[in-house]
């Protein structure tokens, strides 16, 4: 098993020089507190951008550790609104009003159908206390669908666990790929977004016996993989039940791809 500092970099169809896309796992953990796994959220930095995809709670200590602050992150992709996978951005819109360090950069915020109602009423339950002084905060809403944000193009579905969730394939000029489950079950759309990625990066929240819907069990993980036939299967957002020697020998049973299991601060260079 990999340790929290290692980089791990795909055999198949990796560079032999140049700048790469690394991908850095935040948070591998659930809604349960962890001493060991913060909640979700990944981090994609390519030729000095910052891109967050889901910002839980304690991603903002995991950001430190790597040298980067609130004024550092360039856009954020939400998966969906759970407490888990966006609490952080409260403390991030206060941090980020301090003077005489407040930041500058204007921030987009990119997430499914809904994002901006939640967002306003969000915004209005603090007050003024989150409202930029320097900086402006906008909201793109996505269905489905394809577009350039940045240097990478972005395909986004809408994948099976609340109204609002969606996966995000993120692909770089050189078409590397990174795909994010965010939470989910066994859905088309994630088998679509994962077709031949370089790296999937897939929630597996339970064991097979305690299977809750709404969420990936390691049988119906290992499935959606092989379907995708990904280069490189990633799985994250472990609830304590989980035994991940056992979560690996299933879903190796059924996927033939490279098989990680997530560790807070792992990192991939595609």
């Amino acid at each position: 098993m990999l340790c929290p500092s290692s980089v791990f970099m795909p055999r198949r169809g990796t560079p032999s020089g140049g700048e790469c896309m690394k991908v850095t796992i935040l948070g591998s953990g659930t809604a349960v507190p962890s001493l060991d796994r913060n909640s979700s959220g990944v981090l994609i930095q390519e030729e000095g951008t910052n891109t967050l995809i889901d910002f839980g709670y304690g991603t903002l200590k995991q950001l430190l550790h790597l040298g980067i602050t609130y004024h550092d992150i360039d856009r954020v992709f939400f998966t969906h609104n759970h407490p888990d996978h966006m609490c952080d951005l409260i403390p991030f819109l206060f941090g980020a009003r301090y003077r005489p360090s407040a930041r500058k950069k204007d921030l987009e915020i990119v997430a499914g159908p809904g994002f901006q109602e939640f967002f306003d009423k969000l915004m209005s339950v603090f007050g003024s206390w989150l409202v930029p002084t320097e900086y402006k905060v906008c909201i793109t809403e996505i269905d489905e669908g394809s577009k350039k944000f940045g240097l990478h193009q972005v395909t986004f579905k809408k994948v099976q666990h609340i109204e609002m969730s969606r996966g995000y394939r993120i692909e770089n000029s050189r078409r590397k790929s990174v795909v994010l489950s965010g939470d989910t079950d066994y859905c088309q759309g994630m088998i679509e977004l994962g077709r031949e990625a370089d790296l999937m990066i897939l929630e597996c929240a339970m064991p097979d016996e305690e299977k809750i819907a709404g969420h990936l069990v390691p049988s119906l993980a290992g499935k959606l993989a092989q379907e995708a036939d990904c280069k490189t299967l990633c799985l994250t957002h472990f609830y304590p039940p989980c035994d991940l020697d056992v979560m690996r020998k299933t879903v190796s049973a059924l996927y033939r791809g490279e098989l990680v299991l997530a560790r807070d601060l792992m990192q991939f260079e595609l």
